[in-house]
């Protein structure tokens, strides 16, 4: 029997010894300091520019992950996990400068220097100096409301235990892709801003909360344009039938594309799938 409390008693002693060594080291990689590049954009205020901001903001994700009106949610809050909540957006950013800002959305980097996580830097990064300008536009508009999520995120072991085996990257970014203006090849575009937060053109790329965001090339190759176009606006599949993941994206995001913009990333990724021969 003292042998068996002696084991229980190494066992528990082994299991502090790790929980404090996983929650010390994401503690550092939450709290480590980074730097990014300073891009100084100009930010337009005409109701114009503000209204298309609404509409990027839409494609970028902005309102998916922090709401329709930015008043935050609780994606998740177990003993796992911990608590994930992307913040209500007023409050979070009243006391950012526009420059700020830029850094924190294109780049992943707060003000204080440390990184986001589960910030898509993999297509904001690629929004064009002008567009980002008109989002930013769109979210000096935003005020606090009493409805909006007091949630803070405060992640659990799970995210943490992925802080140190890579499993949950940093957001940040380091180098610069945005053009100053919007390129004249729309279907890139649209893929690069919109689309490569989840997809990759060639490959299937796991997401960090399980489901494998298929090769779009090819997938987006066996629609024609309206089922395509359908698919964007609606979240139906070929078949008319639901595509999980996809079809909230597009309830969420992707309905906002124009139709010009839904034929030229199309056209784009169809012939990505012949380069690519798919």
């Amino acid at each position: 029997m003292r042998n068996v409390v002696k084991l229980f008693e190494a066992l528990v002693a082994i299991a502090i010894v790790l929980a404090a060594g996983l929650f010390v080291g994401s503690e550092w990689i939450i709290e480590r300091s980074h730097a990014a590049p300073d891009d100084r954009i100009a930010i337009p205020r005409d109701p114009a520019a503000v209204a298309e901001g609404g509409r990027l903001a839409t494609l970028a994700g902005c309102r998916g992950c922090h709401g329709r009106n930015g008043e935050g949610r609780v994606w998740a809050s177990d003993r796992l996990n911990g608590t994930i909540a992307p913040p209500a957006l007023a409050r979070k950013l009243a006391g950012y400068s526009d420059a700020e800002l830029v850094r924190l959305i294109r780049y992943g980097v707060k003000r204080d220097g440390g990184s986001l996580f589960l910030m898509p830097t993999q297509a904001l990064r690629s929004w064009a100096d002008e567009d980002l300008g008109r989002i930013i536009a769109w979210l000096r508009t935003l005020k606090p409301d009493a409805r909006d999520s007091r949630a803070e995120t405060s992640y659990g072991p799970l995210p943490r235990l992925g802080m140190l085996t890579g499993g949950f990257e940093e957001s940040r970014r380091t180098v610069r892709l945005a053009p100053a203006h919007r390129p004249p090849e729309t279907g890139r575009y649209v893929y690069d801003t919109t689309c490569a937060a989840c997809h990759r053109l060639g490959d299937d790329h796991a997401l960090g909360d399980g489901p494998v965001a298929p090769a779009l090339a090819a997938k987006a190759a066996g629609y024609d344009p309206a089922a395509f176009r359908r698919l964007l606006r609606t979240g139906a599949g070929r078949h008319g039938h639901d595509v999980g993941r996809m079809s909230v994206v597009a309830r969420e995001a992707t309905h906002a594309l124009g139709d010009m913009e839904i034929a030229a990333l199309h056209a784009y990724l169809r012939g990505e799938a012949a380069r690519l021969g798919r």
